[in-house]
């Protein structure tokens, strides 16, 4: 399973806001889980003027609820990608053509062509990001990256020449556009929502999501750059200042399941980019346990029993002043073949990573003008 992430700044007079939407289309595979943890621990283990816009709505697709993605262009003409739009990253790559001849993720998927692009800028510096099972290399390069009309002049990114592993052979997005801090840029590049804000593209310094949950793919969610869409969550915020400025770091006051503590004043991050919710080690097997999964042989997987999913109990969190709760059929994952599997899953790390199956059921926005992360309940 994967991970999906776009922000904005300054504050001129304009028009009318403005809501964009990318279709979702349905791909009928089973996820896979063993994706995912290789993904966590890849990534844990790291022209015309301008015109201000008050809210943009990128429409998501949905890769059977376990990445969200939606469509970018780069270059003049426009190339058209698929993106993930990663809270828990900075960086903006997609592969570049022509593809090696051992690069099998390259050649599944689109690629940049630098010289059908008559705004592209060679930057030749080489650019590369450690996963667990390799490295992603390529080089950077600079040219106009579209974001639903968004205009982002001179953008930076990566044009990756090798993706080693299977981690994006079969992923049904083209590439990551990160929405973290420039603190964890790879090569000190100014992550587009930087930009976006610098170039007077839109209005408030902040963006949001909203994901949907067991919906076709064509019913994916949206992105929403320069504010909130109040047609996609009800109620009001609750927000929790960032600790640290990196990934979208916050303290969590406190989680408890059947009465249990798993958490008192620890940190966490709100990532698009990760389908799960992943538990510092320490607190992994005690959640399994509260939550009355048992471990498979078989599966290698925490699994549940279907039958009583509807009697599992609650998993409390505060953050903030706001109390959020997942219940059994929020935190179940349920294949293909009628199997139930904990969506809790060892992070391999000291904190806790509230991934998609947390943010599809409460809306949340990234606001870097107030350096805060808010949650509403998803409509």
């Amino acid at each position: 399973m994967w991970k999906l992430c776009v922000v904005l700044w300054s504050a001129l007079l304009l028009a009318e806001a403005t809501l964009v939407q990318v279709p979702i289309t349905k791909v009928k595979e089973t996820k896979s889980k063993a994706n995912e943890i290789r993904k966590l621990k890849a990534k844990y283990g790291g022209t015309p003027k301008a015109e201000i816009r008050d809210l943009v709505v990128e429409k998501l697709f949905n890769y059977v609820d376990d990445s969200y993605y939606g469509k970018i262009t780069i270059g003049t003409p426009g190339q058209e990608f698929l993106v993930l739009f990663d809270t828990g990253s900075s960086n903006l790559w997609v592969p570049v053509a022509p593809c090696s001849a051992d690069n099998a993720a390259c050649e599944n998927h689109n690629t940049y062509d630098p010289s059908a692009s008559s705004t592209h800028v060679k930057k030749g510096e080489s650019f590369s990001i450690q996963y667990g099972s390799g490295s992603l290399s390529g080089y950077l390069v600079e040219d106009t990256v579209d974001v639903e009309g968004l205009k982002i002049k001179k953008q930076v990114f990566a044009a990756a020449t090798n993706e080693p592993g299977e981690t994006f052979v079969y992923a049904p997005f083209d590439g990551i556009m990160g929405m973290g801090f420039k603190s964890i840029a790879v090569d000190d590049v100014t992550p587009p929502w930087y930009n976006m804000i610098s170039q007077h593209l839109i209005s408030e310094k902040v963006f949001s999501f909203y994901l949907a949950r067991r919906g076709t793919s064509d019913e994916g969610g949206v992105m929403v750059v320069g504010g909130n869409d109040d047609r996609y969550y009800e109620g009001d915020f609750h927000y929790v200042p960032v600790s640290e400025q990196g990934y979208w770091q916050f303290e969590m006051a406190e989680a408890h399941v059947n009465g249990v503590r798993i958490c008192d004043r620890c940190q966490a991050i709100a990532d698009t980019g990760t389908s799960l919710i992943a538990v510092p080690t320490d607190k992994y097997e005690e959640i399994q346990k509260e939550i009355g999964a048992t471990f498979s042989y078989d599966t290698y997987e925490y699994m549940l029993d279907c039958s009583k999913i509807d009697d599992l109990p609650v998993v409390t969190f505060r953050l903030g002043d706001g109390t959020f709760t997942l219940e059994g059929r929020d935190y179940v994952i349920k294949s293909d073949d009628n199997q139930c599997s904990s969506a809790f899953e060892d992070g391999g790390t000291d904190f806790w990573i509230l991934g998609d199956v947390f943010i599809g059921k409460y809306y949340t926005t990234f606001d870097a003008e107030h350096n805060r992360v808010g949650f509403a309940l998803a409509k």
